[in-house]
């Protein structure tokens, strides 16, 4: 039970060290980040769609007479500078967020690679757990066949009624399972 008890804290440990903790790290930093600027990108896509609105406000107002001060074609002239601030605004946004989002297929092959890793700590961890108990076996089966030796040489029994394995199957334990 100890050594089954020390394999399993070893595929503990290489489990989280190899796939848990990585994929904390990721969402924990990374994936915040991306998640942040894909907030910033839509706040700017707003900001934009706003600023076209109001050019296209400008745009029907300048068509029209000057009424009380205000000047139609200075309200245009304003509008579209802000449109094309929040456009190059919107553009920059884009781009860094383009690029994090590129740098998510790097991400993805790491994370394969952890994937990975990790079944092969199961396939090891399985394997020695495997391999402890067929000792355990290969243990209790000599320890059972000398206690034969001073009673009978009858094949293992279940209430009262000797076992007989299925066609094909064979028993490795003396307990008949």
């Amino acid at each position: 039970e100890q050594r089954l008890g020390q394999i399993e804290k070893e595929y503990i440990l290489s489990g989280n060290q190899g796939m848990i903790a990585p994929l904390e790290r990721f969402l924990d930093g990374e994936m915040k980040n991306i998640m942040r600027e894909r907030k910033i990108l839509e706040n700017k896509r707003l900001d934009l769609d706003a600023c076209k609105n109001k050019v296209r406000k400008a745009r029907s107002l300048a068509t029209q007479p000057q009424k009380e001060g205000v000047d139609p074609r200075a309200m245009l002239d304003q509008a579209e500078n802000e449109l094309r601030l929040c456009q190059a605004e919107f553009d920059r946004q884009a781009e860094i967020t383009k690029l994090l989002m590129e740098g998510l297929s790097q991400t993805q092959t790491n994370h394969l690679r952890h994937l990975k890793d990790f079944v092969q700590a199961q396939v090891n961890y399985y394997a020695e757990a495997h391999a402890v108990m067929q000792e355990l076996n290969n243990e209790l089966s000599g320890n059972a066949e000398d206690g034969n030796k001073v009673g009978s040489s009858s094949p293992p029994q279940a209430n009262g009624t000797a076992v007989d394995a299925p066609e094909g199957v064979q028993f490795d334990s003396p307990l008949g399972f």
